[in-house]
């Protein structure tokens, strides 16, 4: 069974939010189509979904399969280059 730990979800999440915002935005208009926001943050992420808190409204964006935490990175990456 994959498992991430809070530690590392906070990690990824406080870098994707201080670093990556545009991409933050962009997993939220592709996946969770949603359009027109003000604002997102990646809140939390684990095994098998990412959550992006916008507007005081939360989208879950579940992951194809489990991932680990060695695998975050890979798979943030492969799911932009999905979109662009």
């Amino acid at each position: 069974m994959k498992f991430i730990t809070k530690k590392t979800s906070k990690r990824v999440c406080d870098h994707m939010n201080k670093d990556h915002m545009d991409s933050v935005h962009k997993y939220l208009k592709f996946y969770a189509k949603i359009e027109q926001f003000k604002d997102a943050k990646m809140e939390e992420i684990n095994s098998t979904s990412m959550k992006i808190k916008y507007d005081n409204k939360l989208a879950v964006i579940n992951f194809k399969e489990a991932i680990s935490e060695d695998e975050i990175h890979k798979t943030l990456v492969s799911m932009i280059k999905n979109i662009d």
